[in-house]
This record gives C-alpha cells, structure tokens and sequence, in this order.
C-alpha cells in the first residue's frame, strides 16, 4: 500500500505559475530575477497557509536552478532542483525560528555563512517564523543581515509582522500575502477534484472554503477530512455535519417568518437550532451575515460581493426584492446589539429570543415612526395660527379668539404639576384687552386665545411660563370673604397642590404667610428674604392671582416685599462675605484675624 500524502503536501506548487492566490508576488519575483535585481534578504508577511514557505523554497530553487527556463522557473531536473526537491541540497537550507531561537543557534548560522556554496551559485537560508528570535539572535543577526555576502540569500516569512524589529524590517525587502479568495479557493479545489476524480457539490466547496478564511492549507485539510467522510464524495450535507455549520435554509426561513411577522414559527425555529447543539451567539451571526447577503442584493455593484455558489445567488436575489432595504438595516442593528449583549448576559436564550422578536415586529415599529413624523399635531396647528393673529393684530385688524382641535383638548386634573410648561393651545389669559372690555369666562370645553395672550406667548412672558395655568373646574369652589383667615386657608389649599418634586417652593409655602392690610383691601404682600424666595414665588404668581380672585369673588393682586438687602444686592453668602460685612460692623475682628493668623474654613 502506497503511503498516503496529504492534499496540503501533494498539490504544493513547484512553480511560481503553480502559486495560488499570490500572483502579484510571483510576478515580482519573476521580474526580479530576469532583471538581475535580487535583494540580499526577503521578508515575506501574511496569514497562515497563503503560501509564504511555498514561495520562499521556489524562489530559492529557482536562482540555483542550472537550467532555468524561459518565463523564468525552475526546471525540476537538474541536479540542483532534484537535491533540493528530495531534501537533500547542501545550498539551501531551512531554520525554524520558533525551536532555533536563541543566540548560539544565529551565532551558528553566521559561521556557516563564511563558507561559499560547494555547488551552485547562492547559498540560501529560509528562516521561517522569524518573529520567535529573542532580542539577542535579533541582534545578533543584524549585521550579517545586512552586509551578507554575495552568494547568500535570506528569505524570512512571518506570520507576525508587528513582531519584528524595524532594524530588521528595514533591512528585507518586504512581501505582503494577501487571504486567498474564496472563488479561488473553490477554483483550486474543483481542480484537485477533478485528478482525484472525486465528485463534490458546489455548495459543499463553497462551505470548505469559507471556513478556511483565506488560507490554501486550512481548505485542503478540511477537503481531506470530508472526502475521508463521504469515502471520496463530497457533499452539501456531509460537510454541515463535520464541520458543524447551519444550514443556509433555516435562515431563509427564519427571514420569512420575519417579514411575514410569523412570531411563533420564528420561535420554532430556532428552539430546533438550539436543539441541534447550536450556540445562539452563531445563529444571530449567521443570521447577520444573511441579512448583509440579502443587501449586497439590493445593488449591482454590492452584489459581485457575495461570496456564495450560483444556486444560492439565485435564492438569495429572490428573497432580496421582498424585504426592504430599512428591514434589513434595522435587523442588522438589532443583530449587533444582541452579539454585544450575548457575552455578558446570564440568559443567553432569552437575549436571542428578544432579538428575534424584535426583528419580527421592527416593520410595525418603523411605519409607526414615520407616521408620526408626518402627522401634524395640534400644537403646531395652533402655533401657525397663532402667528397669523398675532401678526394681524399688530395691524389694528380685529381678529376672533382662535379655537384648538377637539381632539387635541387636554384634560387636566388637580394632579397638574405647576412646572409644567404650557403650549400654545394651553395658553390662556385674562388680561383686559384694549377695549377695556372684560374677557369671557373659560369654558369647561373650550379655551380661547387673544391676540394679547399669543402675543405674551410669543415673548415668553413670565404669565405663561407660570407654575398654574388653573382650568375653570380646578378653582372652582365656595366664594369666600376676604379677611385675613380665609387668605390663609387659600394659602394653604393652594400649596398643598405643588407636587413632592418641588420641595423648595412647597416647602416656602409652608414657611411664609402672606400679609394683608386692610387699607389695602386688594392687595396680599409676600416678604421674601432672599433672590431665590423671590423668583420662586415670580413663578407662581400669576396662578396665586387668578385662584385667589376666583375664590375670593374680587380682584386681588399680590405684591412680593424683598429685604432692603436683597435690593441692595449686598446680602452676604459665601463665608467671605459674611468675614467682611462682620468687618464692616466691628473692625477689630480684622486685627484679631490677622493676630491670631485665622483663616477661613469654607468646609
């Protein structure tokens, strides 16, 4: 029985027309030896099993071939060729970095550099996974690296190219290998399928040379793998049981149940996912990957992208023209979000569940959004016409109170918080108009707007940025005298009204009286001790007016009485402050300060 040679070793090229995938680089190689333009040292950097060593050894049998052919590749019968070709050639030689690292292992290789080749013209040294050196072989390799002698060559590969030093970067003539291609890859494999005669799908080499990522080697091992399998044939099903990948058709049909916002089935399918022995986190990323097919889909120039077989091209352009391109973007979204909240949550399932229930709902949820940015509410309705009132009123035309839509109507309870902000169809006033004419009274349906009001609304008058814009059926109640008890009980019943969340102003309420003076049957002062006290109560003043006038069956205004320090604008806060007006009242305090060697404490 003949010994059995592994794909990765048997098809290995020999050529630099063999090389796959790389041709940019064969191609300089070529160019570099029909030239006579060799460098002395070459580093080649890429991923694993692109094809770095396989160059390195071509490159170095073709410079010592004897018989080098026209388009510049090795022969493979001379004497040099067929040496190295059985591991036997005394001018070329192979060094494992990773196991040859340390210094005495460079120091050795520099010793042999002395001598020149006994046959041929090079003496080459291939040093692969170069970036395992120590800094010590680094640098002792770093003067034969760059002054070797003329029959020596150095052919450096690398997996890591940030590993390497720039002295020695600086040195080589670097090569970057690029991932093979999964059509290339497909191609190479239709190619061994056809020596071996074995009789693979399309779909099946598609799958093999997307798992591989880019590198020859990995598709060849998982090639052979499967055709051991299958006893020399390769199929769709063989490969998604080995190596463990789902199939393509549950995200078709996952992608159905969701336009359809078939909710349950979308569930069904993926507890039979689950089931399978898969992990949610691969099933959302296979799912994402589905999702950014379909949308390579949606364009010519995305679509030579997709790295599928024909078949599934078709299928895939199928399901494109029924989902839009706003689905496919949102599911995307949310399919980035549940990756991210997959790693850190403690129910897995239940994160991909959310996930899936949110795509199937995410058509509802975008329709609604636009239909609510295209909806015209009353606010700005009112607001337009506002303007127009306001604008014809200034002219000295007589306009009519303007009316919001019924339906828009707030209705307001005695749990309105005094900070809300009120909008244009909420804003009243009673202000006599230029007539002198007393308006009507509010209505329980409707509220009118004067020209006055939207005039005071436009400016930003204090009245309508108020604490209480109190509706006809929050004041209303029993008509009371005015005297000074019943001024204290509306206090207090309009106060207990202010919501928990304004505990400064609630809590002035309870701390302050209002003062009344007979003389002054119509006026209420409230004295305030500091700017704060003050504004807090500007706040709500207009809403003390109207409810006290309405209860009390007079017009009443209220007047806020500040501290002849507050006017002044000298009141002390800050502990400074408080230093100096002491100062001010007793200077011996800043001798006493200064004796002592006092300082403030501002904790």
């Amino acid at each position: 029985m003949a010994e059995y040679i592994v794909s990765a070793r048997k098809y290995r090229p020999l050529r630099f027309s063999e090389m796959v995938g790389q041709e940019q680089v064969a191609t300089t190689l070529k160019n570099a030896i029909r030239t006579g333009q060799l460098a002395h040292s070459f580093l080649f950097c890429g991923p694993r099993g692109v094809g770095k060593t396989t160059a390195a050894r071509i490159l170095a049998k073709t410079i010592n071939c004897e018989n080098i052919t026209a388009d510049f590749e090795p022969c493979g019968k001379c004497q040099s060729c067929v040496s190295f070709q059985q591991n036997s050639s005394f001018n070329i030689h192979e060094l494992d970095a990773a196991s040859n690292n340390s210094v005495d292992d460079i120091r050795a290789l520099v010793d042999q550099v002395r001598f020149p080749p006994q046959s041929g013209k090079y003496k080459i040294y291939i040093i692969d996974e170069v970036h395992m050196l120590s800094q010590g072989a680094f640098n002792a390799f770093l003067k034969t690296l760059e002054e070797p002698p003329a029959y020596c060559k150095f052919i450096l590969a690398t997996t890591e190219k940030h590993k390497i030093l720039p002295t020695i970067l600086s040195r080589c003539q670097v090569f970057d290998f690029k991932r093979i291609s999964i059509e290339t890859i497909v191609k190479h494999l239709k190619h061994i399928c056809e020596v071996e005669k074995t009789d693979a799908e399309d779909d099946a080499l598609h799958i093999i040379a997307q798992k591989a990522d880019g590198g020859m080697r990995d598709a060849l091992s998982i090639f052979d793998r499967i055709s051991s399998f299958g006893s020399g044939k390769i199929t769709y099903t063989s490969v998604l049981e080995n190596l463990n990948v789902l199939d393509y058709d549950y995200f078709f049909k996952v992608t159905d149940a969701l336009l359809t916002e078939n909710l349950p089935q979308v569930l069904q399918l993926l507890d039979e996912i689950l089931k399978k022995g898969f992990e949610g986190d691969d099933f959302m990323l296979g799912l994402c990957e589905h999702f950014r097919n379909l949308l390579f889909c949606k364009d010519e120039q995305t679509l030579k992208m997709l790295e599928v077989s024909g078949n599934l091209k078709q299928k895939y352009a199928a399901q494109s023209s029924l989902a839009s391109a706003d689905f496919l973007v949102n599911c995307l979204n949310l399919g980035n979000q549940c990756d991210v909240q997959y790693k850190v949550s403690k129910n897995k399932r239940l994160t991909v569940e959310l996930g899936l229930i949110k795509m199937c709902y995410v058509n509802a949820v975008v329709d609604m959004d636009v239909a609510a940015k295209k909806k015209p509410t009353s606010e700005g309705l009112v607001e337009t016409k506002a303007k127009t009132v306001n604008k014809q009123a200034d002219n000295g035309v007589s306009v009519p109170p303007l009316e919001t839509p019924k339906e828009e109507k707030p209705k307001i309870t005695e749990k309105t918080t005094e900070n809300a902000a009120p909008s244009a169809k909420d804003a009243i006033s009673t202000k006599p108009s230029a007539s002198n004419k007393q308006t009507a009274t509010l209505s329980k349906t409707k509220k009118m707007l004067t020209a006055d009001s939207i005039q005071e609304l436009e400016n930003g008058s204090s009245e309508n940025k108020t604490l209480a814009e109190e509706t006809e059926e929050q004041i209303e109640g029993e008509v009371l005298i005015l005297n000074h008890e019943n001024i204290l009980k509306l206090w207090a019943e309009y106060g207990a009204k202010i919501p928990e969340e304004k505990k400064g102003l609630k809590m002035s309420f309870t701390m302050f009286k209002p003062l009344w003076d007979e003389t002054a049957i119509n006026r209420i002062a409230l004295k305030v001790k500091s700017d704060i006290q003050r504004a807090q109560f500007n706040e709500v003043a207009q809403g003390l007016k109207r409810f006290f006038s309405k209860r009390l069956g007079v017009p009443v205004e209220f007047e806020i009485i500040a501290d002849k320090e507050i006017v002044d604008g000298t009141k002390p806060y800050t502990p400074k402050e408080k230093l100096e007006r002491l100062i001010q009242k007793n200077p011996a305090i800043k001798k006493m300060q200064q004796q002592l060697g006092l300082e403030l404490d501002y904790d």
